[in-house]
């Protein structure tokens, strides 16, 4: 199983080719904007690296947010595209997922085999915080929501925390405010799309139904995004 994997939610440009755990090539970029002009030429640069074309895929996957409205709808509308294209499946995966699963499982635990919670917190370019709290088996807490300083307290509770995601330093002091054990995830404050390929992968391999990946908007879209709706079809592995 061969998946091209990219992330344009956020400020960072991250495009994965992986197979059976392994990355292929990969192809990354920081950028503020422009994520347009960059993005199909990036992933035709990793497919190139990996000496491979767009038929010799088997799936594609594609960060759905939430984040920055432009990056997520230029990273579905292209997602839509090669999947229509290349007649491939196209799965979605949550930024909020992505970076919960990059967490290394010892860092989830602390002594006496107790485990934290793991809060993902990302930016939004306001003075609130999108955010989304997990236990240490990556089972989902919250819902995704979009919450103020007061929130973020609320939702990090008292016990022992892993903070990730693109403000997970600035929010650190806000909530060692508070009595809660925090320490700041070794993994990145950025998607890497390898995770993104590999959770993907474990979706399209349960055999669940698989729509059409949607955009995870927490706020309202300054503009709505139109695109092609892929039938929904179930695969077989």
């Amino acid at each position: 199983m061969t998946v091209l994997a990219f992330d344009t939610a956020t400020s960072s440009c991250a495009i994965t080719v992986w197979r059976k755990a392994e990355v292929l090539a990969e192809n990354k970029a920081m950028l503020e904007r422009g994520h347009a002009e960059v993005l199909v030429p990036m992933i035709e640069a990793a497919l190139a690296d990996a000496q491979l074309d767009y038929q010799d895929l088997d799936l594609l996957a594609v960060t759905i947010g939430p984040g920055a409205f432009t990056g997520i709808r230029i990273g579905l509308a292209t997602a839509r595209s090669l999947a229509l294209a290349s007649n491939l499946p196209l799965i979605g995966i949550t930024n909020f997922d992505a970076l919960a699963a990059a967490i290394p499982l010892s860092e989830r635990q602390v002594s006496g085999n107790q485990a934290r919670n793991i809060l993902v917190v990302l930016e939004t370019k306001r003075a609130d915080f999108y955010a989304c709290l997990y236990d240490a088996n990556l089972v989902m807490l919250s819902t995704p929501q979009a919450v103020d300083e007061a929130g973020l307290l609320a939702l990090a509770g008292e016990g022992p925390l892993v903070l990730a995601g693109d403000v997970a330093e600035r929010v650190m002091p806000l909530l060692q405010s508070g009595d809660a054990e925090i320490v700041l995830a070794s993994s990145g404050p950025h998607v890497e799309p390898a995770i993104a390929a590999e959770l993907a992968w474990a979706k399209f391999r349960s055999g669940d139904e698989l729509a059409t990946p949607q955009p995870l908007y927490l706020k309202p879209p300054d503009v709505n995004m139109s695109g092609v709706k892929l039938p929904t079809r179930k695969f077989k592995v």
